[in-house]
């Protein structure tokens, strides 16, 4: 059998990230991640032995058309692919463009949004045939094994779909997976791994993924309906080997270690970053974190072995919004972890939401004022989106705080929440105030400046000309 898989490209010509709980457009860092849930599915399809390719068409500058000439080309028996919130119907519309072309080709989804939404996405979309809820490779797996034997994928865990009489049916939920060890390393040889560039350093990087789930309970997440509340690790040597690989197979030396919350066990973290000090892997790597569960001691190890980089999500500087959304953190533990990451000798990036429940104009100015009194190296602002999938989503509709939805809004560079104490314009008016007053003092420019590489501006410039041809 061949498969296809795709992080598909729209018809807007807007360029997205569809991985797990982060389905957004391009960030402004121009910086476009690795898919390391396609990777990995092809690398469990590869292991069983199918004709497995993968086009990740943003990355690659694949319009629709390219994508149409690639499928007739290759000639698939199936096509999966990833799909977002805000791309959602570009990304189920594919579904019949791919029936024209061929009517026998099998197509399937995934994603956290159809996972919550499987019923909706079928009844409105006859040509897609699957949905994958939940994380997905081993229900890829299971259903291309059904495909390829005859069978009916109808009870396969995991899976939605149409019965014989066209009534939409679904099948148990698939347990995670508990021992991740047993999935191969992700098939980066599936892709041109020189379209993924790390923004201001202009060197490719590559995605390690060493843990998944998360056990926090912030309402306005998805990341539970993907891979759910526990933390399920790989072991520390399972991790090493993938770094090796990577650098010795793909010559990269860069890594986000991605994650839902990565310093979240902090001996495994250590364990991980020992590992890479004694076996002398010079490598450089970014990660993310929660405010409450980092230490000086912790990091120091951390910068030792490689990390120049860690992202925090802090959301906001009222307590009481924070609270309001179960973040679980203290404002007066937000200065001393981006004080010690800094005494670490890491960079830090900072993630504000504006919006959420309880915002008003006097949180919003105590939310900028913090993030300029932090100088962090970067800061992220956005607008509070409501995910399917998220608790936020339900309480929303249960407050009127959204109409029927309209999903291509659902952007993080949108405000849509009609909040009681704020409307959606101040929300974005401040958000765009935000971005100006933070990086309107030279002090901020000189952060990013230290961080610049000669590679990273030419890398930008490429992506700019890439950017000016993908859209006209």
């Amino acid at each position: 059998m061949r498969i296809l898989l795709l992080n598909p490209p729209t018809r807007t010509n807007k360029k997205f990230i569809r991985e797990g709980r982060c389905t957004q457009e391009q960030g402004v860092w121009a910086t476009l991640w690795p898919p390391v849930t396609l990777a990995t599915t092809g690398a469990v399809l590869e292991r069983e032995g199918y004709d497995v390719r993968i086009c990740d068409c943003p990355a690659g500058g694949m319009s629709m058309e390219k994508l149409y000439d690639t499928i007739r080309r290759f000639s698939p028996d199936c096509v999966i692919w990833s799909t977002g919130t805000p791309s959602l119907e570009s990304d189920l519309q594919l579904a019949a463009d791919i029936k024209e072309i061929d009517a026998s080709i099998v197509t399937a989804v995934f994603g956290t949004h159809v996972t919550v939404m499987d019923r909706e996405s079928l009844l409105g979309h006859p040509a897609l045939d699957y949905v994958i809820r939940n994380e997905p490779e081993i229900t890829v797996r299971e259903l291309v094994r059904a495909l390829k034997e005859g069978k009916s994928p109808e009870n396969v865990e995991g899976l939605t779909c149409r019965d014989a009489g066209g009534e939409v049916v679904r099948a148990p939920d698939r347990p995670f997976l508990k021992n991740l060890d047993e999935l191969p390393f992700p098939a980066w040889h599936l892709f041109a791994v020189d379209h993924y560039t790390l923004p201001l350093k202009g060197r490719r990087f590559l995605i390690v993924a060493p843990q998944r789930g998360c056990p926090f309970n912030c309402s306005f997440c998805t990341c539970q309906t993907y891979y759910g509340k526990k933390l399920r690790k790989r072991s520390v040597e399972r991790v090493l080997q993938e770094i090796e690989h990577d650098m010795e197979t793909f010559k990269v030396l860069d890594f986000f270690f991605w994650a839902e919350t990565f310093v979240l066990d902090r001996e495994y973290v250590a364990s991980l970053c020992r590992g890479i000090l004694e076996r002398g892997l010079r490598i450089a790597w970014t990660c993310n974190s929660r405010v409450d569960i980092v230490d000086k001691e912790l990091l120091d190890l951390m910068r030792r072995a490689g990390c120049w980089m860690i992202s925090f999500g802090i959301e906001s500087a009222d307590q009481a919004i924070l609270d309001g959304v179960d973040k679980g953190i203290r404002v007066e533990q937000i200065g001393p972890a981006v004080q010690a990451a800094r005494e670490a000798g890491i960079k830090t990036a900072g993630h504000f939401i504006f919006g959420l429940p309880g915002e008003t104009e006097q949180t919003m100015n105590k939310t900028l004022r913090l993030a300029k009194k932090l100088e962090m190296d970067i800061a992220q602002f956005y607008c509070c989106v409501p995910f399917p999938g998220s608790r936020l989503y339900d309480m929303a509709g249960e407050q009127g705080w959204i109409d029927e939805p309209d999903f291509g809004r659902f952007s993080q560079a949108e405000a849509i929440l009609r909040l009681p104490s704020i409307e959606p314009q101040a929300v974005d008016a401040f958000r765009s105030r935000a971005y100006r007053e933070y990086y309107s003092s030279v002090g901020a420019w000189l952060r990013v400046f230290r961080m610049f590489e000669w590679g990273g501006l030419m890398d930008m410039g490429r992506k700019f000309l890439s950017f000016l041809r993908w859209s006209g």
